[in-house]
């Protein structure tokens, strides 16, 4: 396995690790399992690389859980606030963004580490927050109940949309492989703005032509949601030039309709008839 990881590798100069495991509930259910994978899966990668054999830059994609509960005065975030995670996600992401730098820095590997803040789009697993909404808007419209089950509406959380989010990985690996920045780079992916879940939600349901209520649900409650959570995407404007192209509304347009075709999708496989043989 690792032969072949060297074989791929001295065939190319760039690298986009995603080695997480990316839902926090999972890291919570499993740390252990969570720190095999965030940190020992991303110090086995620069290993690899160290050993590919040709000059190699790699961004490994983080999340803005390191920050954990932040003050209303922190914000919008910048890379210089608190490092403070209180779940084990953030701590196991914490992790991997320390170990990547440190075996980067052994090996002269450039690299950047992202502390990416909530993005969605299609394609985006069901649990999270906006492919949930999504879900039970249509089910809701289908169903013609007049309620939508929900957690916390009112937290403000700094969404992008997914491709927005790619655009900006691919700009900072640019930016390592011809040395315009680096060799060291620590940047938040965010836009600036936050959001209401609630918006979201009543996003949704104008898409989706429903009119329901939110109906709070204390399963899909986290007593420890911070209230408020922006990040400042100064720094990475000024490596890349980035900066967020599609509207929230578009993004929500798309994922409602990547929603609905899965389960169109999800429907007539159900359907379909078994064979007996």
């Amino acid at each position: 396995m690792l032969t072949a990881l060297q074989t791929c590798f001295a065939a190319c100069g760039r690298t986009l690790s995603l080695t997480s495991l990316s839902y926090g509930p999972d890291a919570s259910r499993d740390p252990a399992r969570a720190n095999e994978v965030n940190v020992g899966g991303t110090e086995t990668l620069i290993a690899v690389m160290a050993g590919a054999g040709r000059a190699m830059s790699l961004l490994v994609s983080g999340s803005a859980e390191v920050y954990g509960r932040p003050r209303p005065e922190d914000l919008p975030l910048t890379e210089t606030a608190a490092t403070m995670p209180t779940h084990a996600y953030g701590r196991s992401k914490l992790a991997q963004e320390r170990a990547a730098l440190g075996a980067a820095a052994d090996h002269q590997i450039p690299v950047a580490v992202t502390r990416s803040f909530n993005h969605t789009g299609p394609g985006q697993r069901a649990e999270f927050v906006a492919p949930a909404l999504a879900r039970r808007v249509l089910d809701a419209r289908d169903r013609r109940t007049p309620g939508i089950r929900v957690g916390n509406v009112d937290v403000v959380r700094d969404f992008s949309d997914v491709r927005d989010v790619v655009r900006a990985y691919r700009l900072l690996l640019e930016g390592l492989a011809n040395g315009a920045i680096g060799p060291a780079v620590v940047a938040n992916v965010a836009t600036g703005r936050g959001v209401t879940i609630r918006w979201i939600l009543e996003v949704l349901c104008r898409l989706a032509g429903v009119d329901a209520e939110p109906i709070i649900d204390p399963a899909l409650v986290r007593p420890d949601d911070p209230a408020e959570i922006i990040g400042d995407p100064s720094h990475l404007q000024r490596l890349t030039g980035w900066a967020p192209a599609i509207d929230l509304e578009r993004t929500l347009a798309d994922l409602l309709e990547d929603v609905e075709s899965s389960r169109a999708n999800d429907a007539s496989e159900f359907r379909r008839p078994r064979s007996t043989a």
